[in-house]
């Protein structure tokens, strides 16, 4: 199986400051593939930046922006116009999940999370996806999650705007079959990073699949893209969870996930991040 390596392009990574994205920006740039690294955090992707163009002599540029934010696709496009790199591998990675009843959000933390998690990786692939069919190759790839697998109560816009990108995927993988570009998208489970720490959702909620390392999400993600699959389920409890999703009634498929995610106890709304 040969490692994918682009064509003499970068890697555009959205949430690369941390977690997932992180870990898959380290593991391209061991590839010796340049990078373009979007997060909101500046200061750290700076840091990633220095330490990954000196470990592996690539070239990672530094893109601080709030894909979230009305704006952000424009101000990202805006900052992409003064580097002369082209995009080989698009990864929409950037996400946050919103845990507790729906009520209780609000319009503004909803909002958010579907521009974030749908809206981003949409106007993104638009962005750079003419390029890739004229330059008759590239790859796309959307981390998803397993929630996108069956409705998920208590996590329900999330796992809504993951089922998106799920759908999505299969449609332009269809649509782009002898262009050269194919889309991929990877859903790990439960993964051991900020996203649940900074949610607090781990401790309201009981935990019954194992957590999976970033690092491993990661390396099963771009192993999935050498392949070339189009759907990478990361985790063997997690590949049984999408059959058994697949083949149970969608309203039976709710109400265990609703039983699965139910809170310990009522609480505050929490927030995470991917």
């Amino acid at each position: 199986m040969a490692e994918f390596r682009g064509w003499g392009g970068a890697a555009l990574v959205t949430g690369a400051s941390g977690g997932i994205g992180l870990e898959i920006a380290r593991l391209l740039a061991a590839r010796e593939m340049n990078l373009i690294l979007v997060a909101r955090s500046e200061d750290n992707l700076h840091i990633l930046a220095r330490q990954l163009t000196a470990a592996h002599r690539i070239r990672a540029v530094p893109i601080a922006v709030d894909l979230a934010a009305k704006d952000g696709e424009t101000r990202l496009a805006e900052a992409l116009g003064e580097i002369d790199l082209t995009v080989d591998l698009l990864v929409n990675n950037a996400g946050i999940g919103i845990y507790g009843p729906f009520a209780n959000q609000g319009i503004a933390r909803e909002a958010e999370m579907i521009r974030l998690n749908t809206i981003a990786p949409t106007i993104l692939t638009a962005l750079f996806l003419p390029g890739m069919i004229r330059r008759r190759h590239g790859r796309i790839l959307n981390v998803a999650s397993t929630a996108g697998f069956a409705p998920t109560p208590w996590l329900g816009t999330y796992g809504a705007t993951k089922a998106f990108l799920i759908s999505w995927t299969h449609a332009l993988d269809v649509e782009l079959r002898g262009t050269g570009v194919r889309v991929s998208v990877c859903c790990p489970g439960t993964t051991s990073t900020a996203f649940l720490r900074v949610s607090g959702a781990g401790a309201q909620r009981a935990q019954r699949f194992p957590e999976h390392t970033a690092a491993y999400v990661a390396k099963e993600c771009l192993k999935g893209l050498d392949r070339g699959q189009r759907v990478i389920v990361v985790g063997a409890l997690n590949k049984l969870h999408h059959l058994g999703t697949s083949l149970l009634p969608t309203s039976w498929a709710a109400s265990v996930a609703g039983d699965v995610n139910r809170p310990k106890a009522s609480g505050r709304s929490l927030r995470r991040e991917s």
